[in-house]
């Protein structure tokens, strides 16, 4: 477990700590707490041009597979997906000039889905992203005009009670990343001619109208909505925090060898504090090309999650068979990290949870027949 702070505008080394692997008994499951709060998981996995989905159930000692079949069931791999706490949002191409789309409650097992763009015709559709409210869905994209000139919208489609038609909101620039928060669709797009630049769109979703355009410099890479419905937007070598409200903002860069690549991760969780759990890919920190880790916003604290320093060489490369990261989430009732990898050179995985209290500790492992995509808590 590596562990680094961001001081002042600028990102510097705090302390490594050291979590001891096999000597100390940590990767020996059990070791954790004995008596825990039980919860129960979806996990979804990937399983080549599909996303699966299994049922977890669990609690301070053991986490088993349900046998009963998770709700969700199958769906072909998505182009892209929104995530806002247990509900996301799945959106697939169908064709040269169609998508659909699903969108899924994994805390109630509701879901809505629809097809759409059949209104267009015969056009060279891209769709490049996709958010949603409770009401609405939203999708940037993109349709060739003339065989040369793109044009770019943003399709409001109404899913509430209410019902309606579709909207399409016209664009100046190509939408790259969208997101909901405060009633507004946040979109950030990149310029057609200046190469890297990009700005931010605020959309009110009453209306349907932009209601300011921000620059937001070059090299913007991904859109986040906080714990505190507050906008991250992140860089290679900083982020900032946008007030959903007011707009105002907040600042941090970072060290060039100690990045945080919140855009790297396509999905990540916060804790009741505001900490994000995240997958990240570590550069030169590490031998993993991912690796969980957690981000403190109040203190800039970042902690990432090593597997060489708390699980032995016999418990990584030949027990559990570990080649990368690929899903994390906490469950704050035990204080257990929840880590899903895939195992080397295989499209299996596995689920690791481990005590992240003073004294961390592996409480215990699960294969699973898929690579883990991603766990939400019922």
């Amino acid at each position: 477990m590596r562990t680094y702070t961001f001081c002042g505008l600028f990102l510097a080394v705090f302390a490594l700590v050291s979590c001891s692997s096999s000597e100390n008994g940590l990767d020996t499951p059990g070791d954790g707490p004995t008596v825990g709060a039980a919860v129960d998981y979806t996990l979804l996995m990937d399983s080549g041009n599909t996303i699966t989905s299994k049922s977890l159930n669990a609690n301070g000692e053991v986490i088993t597979m349900n046998p009963t079949a998770a709700p969700f069931g199958t769906t072909d791999q998505p182009d892209f997906t929104y995530r806002d706490g247990n509900v996301i949002s799945f959106y697939n191409t169908t064709g040269p000039c169609g998508g659909a789309y699903t969108k899924y409650d994994f805390s109630t097992d509701a879901a809505q889905d629809a097809t759409i763009f059949e209104d267009l015709g015969d056009c060279g559709l891209t769709a490049l992203g996709i958010a949603h409210s409770d009401d609405a869905v939203y999708i940037g994209y993109g349709v060739v005009e003339n065989d040369t000139e793109t044009n770019y919208f943003i399709r409001a489609i109404p899913t509430g009670d209410q019902g309606g038609d579709p909207v399409d909101i016209p664009m100046v620039q190509k939408p790259e990343h969208l997101v909901f928060a405060n009633n507004r669709l946040f979109v950030l797009t990149s310029d057609l001619v200046t190469v890297n630049e990009n700005k931010l769109y605020v959309m009110d979703a009453a209306t349907n109208t932009f209601i300011i355009e921000m620059n937001l410099g070059t090299d913007a890479r991904r859109l986040i909505k906080d714990a505190n419905n507050d906008v991250i937007v992140s860089y290679d070598t900083l982020h900032t925090i946008m007030n959903s409200q007011t707009l105002s903002q907040e600042t941090v860069r970072y060290r060039e060898d100690l990045p945080t690549e919140f855009a790297a991760s396509d999905f990540h969780t916060f804790d009741s504090s505001g900490s994000l759990y995240y997958i990240m890919p570590p550069g030169d920190n590490a031998a993993y090309s991912f690796l969980p880790a957690i981000y403190n916003f109040s203190s800039n604290l970042i902690v990432l999650y090593d597997f060489e320093q708390f699980l032995s060489d016999q418990k990584r490369n030949l027990e559990y068979e570990i080649e990368t990261a690929t899903a994390v989430t906490y469950d704050e009732g035990n204080n257990f990290l929840v880590i899903g990898y895939k195992k080397i050179g295989s499209q299996k995985g596995g689920i690791l949870r481990v005590f992240i209290g003073e004294q961390p500790a592996v409480i215990d492992n699960l294969d699973v027949d898929g690579i883990p995509y991603a766990i939400l808590e019922k």
